[in-house]
């Protein structure tokens, strides 16, 4: 199997990437994008930090079929299946092997191009089995995920998905710490770090009081629409038709307990 490099600069597209389970990469080099279709295809986003750029991998996936985008302009989309997603993506920068990488992509101003230095890829696939690992609590994903942001706008892939804002999660946490020094459920008191020791220290999932289905417009999030809750509280509240509230599902557990 070869392999090769999909950059995507958020400088220069808008935007950064956002998870999403498969391969969509935009490009006017339609030799390279189907010399790819079944191979690996690892994407590296570049994000300004400074005057510098901040460099990121943030997923592996195996190409399939290479679309026409925009015949006038010779816009061509490559697709694929996930093999792997790195949620947070890995800083690159740091690397020991990083400037091989670097030199062999040009500076990445190439945009989609083929790797062929063994060394990297051999790199590569490290990052890739050592990311399969079980997760540090940090890691570990919000059933909501996604100070303000703006989340739940919809933007087509090869189907319509919702964007969540991780950083807002982040947040909530960070505010909950600060004021409470911990992270307990708001509705049964379950602390993590209390009863897993390391292992659990920083987690909690946080909830949407108003859940992100319920517009099909950009919704506008504040840390006061978010609860800090357990993994059991928060599954039996999604798992209610409606939804329960924090204080509904409070009351139940308190009348449960002797």
């Amino acid at each position: 199997m070869e392999h090769f490099i999909a950059y995507h600069s958020a400088k220069t597209m808008g935007y950064e990437l956002e998870p999403s389970g498969e391969l969509r990469f935009l490009s006017r080099k339609p030799g390279v994008l189907k010399k790819a279709v079944g191979n690996t295809v690892w994407v590296v986003q570049g994000i300004p930090d400074g005057k510098k750029t901040a460099f990121s991998l943030c997923g592996a996936y195996v190409a399939d079929r290479v679309d026409v985008e925009d015949p006038s302009s010779n816009l061509h989309v490559i697709s694929g299946q996930r093999v792997k997603e790195f949620v947070p993506p890995v800083p690159l920068n740091g690397l020991d092997w990083f400037p091989s990488l670097l030199k062999s992509q040009s500076n990445f101003s190439l945009g989609f191009n083929r790797l062929s230095d063994e060394a990297v890829v051999q790199a590569l696939r490290a990052l890739q089995a050592k990311g399969s690992q079980p997760s540090p609590a940090s890691d570990l994903p919000d059933i909501d995920l996604p100070a303000a942001g703006t989340e739940g706008a919809a933007r087509l892939v090869s189907h319509l998905r919702r964007e969540r804002n991780r950083a807002l999660v982040d947040a909530k946490k960070s505010a909950t710490l600060n004021a409470m020094g911990r992270l307990c459920c708001e509705v049964c008191g379950f602390d993590f770090s209390a009863t897993y020791g390391a292992l659990g220290e920083g987690f909690c999932e946080v909830h949407h009081l108003v859940p992100l289905s319920a517009s099909s417009a950009p919704v506008t999030t504040t840390l006061d629409d978010l609860a800090v809750l357990c993994s059991n509280c928060h599954r039996i509240i999604h798992r209610s038709a409606p939804m329960l509230s924090v204080a509904e599902l409070s009351k139940v557990v308190s009348r449960s307990r002797p």
